[in-house]
């Protein structure tokens, strides 16, 4: 699955690659990138090309500090809002079937409190499988420690599907990064891809395997 917020560079080669191989993905797009022009083009193309897409909250809030997960920076209201806002501008690109059922969380960083509050509106949080690391494609050289090569990614990738299989893994990958990341996870799609098809492994979009599991 990706995301996608202020940042988009990759979604031309992502779409691109995503169809050459057959694979339907998932797409979870904040109310910013959605409201962007330079963007929905891709969209467009996501919506033809029969991905899922659904709703990432509106302004990428930060629903609780990194340091204190069971506290809380935003109201249940503030949250509602927020979410509301973002699956109305996902509504405006008639994307296929009210599919916002499942969403994720902004920053993949949420508590008990935010599902419960997104159950309300009958949204599913979902997020990446704990211990697969593609998520912080992110990170640049510039952040030192935190900073994670995309060789580096893909080695722990293997590493994790050698120790437990990727069986009912969800992979999250960014669409777009800062430009101080040169390596970019998202380029190395089509090797991806076909080493997991050869693998055995069937590559679906969330809600084909959150009814497969």
């Amino acid at each position: 699955m990706f995301t996608g917020h202020d940042l988009s560079e990759g979604a031309p080669f992502i779409l691109s690659k995503l169809k050459k191989a057959g694979v339907k993905a998932s797409f979870f797009l904040t109310g910013d990138y959605l409201r962007n022009p330079q963007y929905s083009k891709y969209i467009k193309r996501m919506i033809k090309d029969k991905h899922y897409i659904g709703p990432h909250s509106d302004k990428h809030l930060l629903y609780m500090p990194w340091s204190k997960r069971d506290s809380l920076l935003v109201s249940e209201e503030e949250f509602k809002t927020d979410l509301i806002v973002n699956m109305q501008a996902l509504s405006t690109f008639k994307a296929v079937n009210n599919k916002e059922s499942f969403y994720i969380p902004s920053y993949e960083w949420y508590n008990k409190q935010i599902v419960d509050w997104g159950l309300k509106l009958g949204l599913k949080a979902v997020n990446y499988t704990p211990g697969l690391r593609t998520a912080a494609d992110y990170t640049y050289p510039e952040m030192g420690s935190r900073y994670v090569s995309t060789e580096e990614i893909e080695s722990l990738l293997w590493q994790f599907e050698e120790r437990n299989t990727l069986n009912g893994s969800i992979i999250l990958i960014h669409m777009g990064t800062d430009p101080r990341r040169k390596d970019k996870l998202y380029k190395h799609l089509p090797q991806l891809i076909k080493k997991l098809q050869a693998q055995g492994y069937a590559i679906v979009d969330i809600p084909t395997l959150l009814t497969k599991i």
